[in-house]
């Protein structure tokens, strides 16, 4: 038997691993690079530093959870599966028409964002359920593999979505095309927006199962080459996934219901951060989770995480609920910029994890948050991510002065006002929380956790 419980959690710059000694109660954390086109192996990374380096055995795991990010990450960058989406007759614009409410009213320029699926790859089939779930007119199965057919042989969707008008109420339509879709097209992945999340509002009911099986591929091919890869290198327990509302699943379901893990990472944090300070005696917390790509945010209120079914995934609704995390742009790894008037900005874009902020010493020119915190003293360049990485103030001063010249600042002057700039990103980020929900900060603890969280809290 094991005596080690191992929690893993993927970021944008490293890979954090966690350790609880189940016997003497002992927790200690170690850090491994981040390999942003292979995350899988800056786990098994990490995981061999851990043997080599701390003489660790593997088989001593008795419980290993991870955090990921691949569901997120995959609808941000929009770099998901092609899909097909079949809806009721009448219902084509769905996708385009979204919300008659803008996301910024006071902004005569804002767009709606593109959707994930191309109008041309959407197919509308004759069928109708009334609201108080009574068949009003019979699913047309030779229009629905007419539209199925010209959706995957003509227009090259990979996998379908199913999303009937008040299917919430009586699946049967989405159910039997389901069936006939197998028939016609076996081994072709379906998903039903009735099996994803059987809730009212079509837009956003359509939008979650659009979601779970837009990821669905990438999630599938990591968490099951995780799982083998595990095996290879000694690891002998199961892998079990974070889901969004803070909870824990089997990494086969995982790949199953991918829309419960968009948050898993955020919402692990709020998680372990609500448990540790109710049992030193704090009930009500603004926990501050920032990494090198952003900085989360969320409310604890007497002693339990704040839950949501308003949040978005990138520019898309998901209302399954979820751990109410915000997040902004900004993280240690943030570039900081001028705007064509000559305005600094920090953010949102990253250095990531290759190359990194200049003060790695991997190439990067432009400087970012961490270099600023190098420049005014809050790092040791000595003794970063326990030792394992030295940091390069000379590196971090010349990507600072072409910055520091255009604002007429001197090398200080230049990183500070880059913490400045940042520091108000996260407080107005806190404020528009806060004042959503009608709260005091001043009944609040503000707990920081995460690689530059605790830095930029002070």
């Amino acid at each position: 038997m094991g005596r080690y419980r191992l929690g893993i959690d993927i970021g944008g710059t490293f890979t954090d691993f966690s350790l609880l000694d189940e016997v003497t109660g002992e927790l200690s954390s170690f850090k491994s690079p981040t390999v942003p086109d292979d995350p899988g192996r800056g786990v098994l990374d990490g995981l061999r530093a851990l043997v080599t380096e701390r003489g660790f055995d593997l088989q001593a795991i008795d419980y290993l959870v991870h955090g990921t990010t691949i569901a997120i990450n995959t609808v941000i960058q929009r770099n998901g599966a092609s899909l097909g989406l079949l809806v009721t007759a009448g219902f084509g614009d769905l996708l385009e028409i979204q919300r008659l409410r803008l996301a910024s009213p006071v902004n005569f320029t804002a767009t709606r964002p593109l959707p994930l699926i191309p109008r041309y790859r959407v197919g509308e089939v004759t069928e109708r359920i009334l609201s108080d779930g009574t068949v009003d007119t019979a699913l047309d199965r030779e229009e629905l593999l007419r539209e199925a057919t010209r959706l995957v042989e003509r227009e090259g969707a990979e996998a379908l979505v199913v999303s009937f008008v008040n299917a919430y109420r009586t699946p049967a339509h989405e159910a039997e095309a389901r069936k006939v879709l197998a028939e016609r097209f076996p081994g072709l992945h379906v998903t039903c927006s009735h099996e994803v999340w059987p809730q009212i509002r079509e837009y956003e009911r359509t939008m979650v199962a659009i979601m779970s099986a837009y990821v669905r591929p990438r999630v599938d091919q990591y968490l099951g080459q995780l799982e083998r890869e595990l095996g290879g290198v000694g690891v002998r327990v199961p892998l079990y996934i974070t889901k969004s509302n803070g909870g824990v699943t089997t990494a086969r379901d995982a790949r199953q219901a991918t829309a419960e893990t968009m948050l898993s990472g955020p919402a692990s944090g709020v998680i372990g951060a609500t448990s540790v300070c109710v049992r030193a005696g704090y009930r009500d917390l603004i926990t501050f989770d920032m990494g090198g790509t952003s900085a989360d945010i969320a409310l604890v209120r007497d002693g339990r995480p704040v839950y949501s079914t308003d949040e978005t995934v990138g520019d898309f609704p998901i209302v399954i609920p979820v751990v109410g995390v915000s997040s902004i742009g900004a993280g240690g790894g943030s570039i900081a910029w001028l705007d064509p008037v000559g305005v600094l900005k920090v953010g949102p874009r990253s250095a990531g994890a290759d190359p990194g902020p200049a003060c790695y010493g991997r190439g990067a020119t432009e400087p970012a948050l961490s270099d600023a915190f190098l420049l005014c003293g809050f790092l040791n360049p000595d003794n970063f991510v326990g030792g394992r990485l030295r940091l390069h103030p000379d590196r971090s001063a010349l990507a600072m002065r072409p910055l520091g010249e255009a604002l007429g600042l001197d090398l200080d002057a230049t990183a500070e006002a880059v913490i400045e700039v940042a520091t108000a990103n996260m407080y107005a980020a806190f404020s528009n929380v806060l004042a959503r929900h009608g709260l005091d900060p001043r009944d609040f603890a503000l707990v920081a956790f995460g690689g530059a969280g605790p830095i930029e809290a002070t």
